[in-house]
């Protein structure tokens, strides 16, 4: 009976483990950190999943897992081209997005997550936007919480509910 016990324990540790985790997390205990969105929130909205028309697109929808990163709020095409982050980079990354520039967050491991609005239809008319949300969170640590794919390359995409932005007001907004 022993044996079989143990053999069973094994045998689910086994399961276990290949199991891909349901959710992707980054250093999320860093003190200080800005957090968006709630973990509880994370998934794919109505007019996301009517967006996926066809069977690739629906294969790309379902491989999105939630997640939660922590790291620092960057201006993407700096960042790539010349490494810059930081304090010293916050005039020039503001000007970037500020011109419509992607913003991404890099975590502890130096992996870059490009940073988008979930909502397909609001996100594809521009009735949200990331800048307003996140141009005064630039060179600061945040935790994120959203929908995480990850496609082929490593390149890494984090979608944010869009409420979550429309909730979160510019420092010169609340003066």
């Amino acid at each position: 009976m022993r044996t079989r016990l143990v053999s069973l324990a094994l045998f689910l540790l086994l399961i276990a483990a290949s199991i891909p985790a349901l959710a992707h997390h980054t250093s999320a205990d860093t003190p200080g950190a800005t957090t968006v969105g709630k973990a509880a929130d994370s998934k794919w909205t109505d007019t996301t999943i009517k967006a996926a028309a066809t069977d690739a697109n629906k294969k790309v929808l379902a491989s999105g897992k939630p997640a939660t990163v922590t790291g620092e709020v960057v201006e993407v095409s700096c960042y790539l081209q010349l490494g810059k982050r930081g304090e010293a980079h916050i005039p020039c990354g503001t000007k970037c997005i500020n011109n419509g520039q992607p913003i991404g967050v890099v975590d502890a491991q130096d992996n870059l997550y490009l940073l988008f609005a979930e909502e397909h239809d609001p996100r594809r008319d521009g009735q949200v936007t990331l800048k307003d949300a996140f141009l005064p969170l630039l060179a600061k640590q945040v935790t994120v919480n959203g929908m995480m794919t990850q496609m082929k390359g490593g390149i890494r995409a984090l979608y944010v509910s869009a409420a979550t932005l429309s909730s979160m007001k510019p420092e010169s907004d609340t003066k």
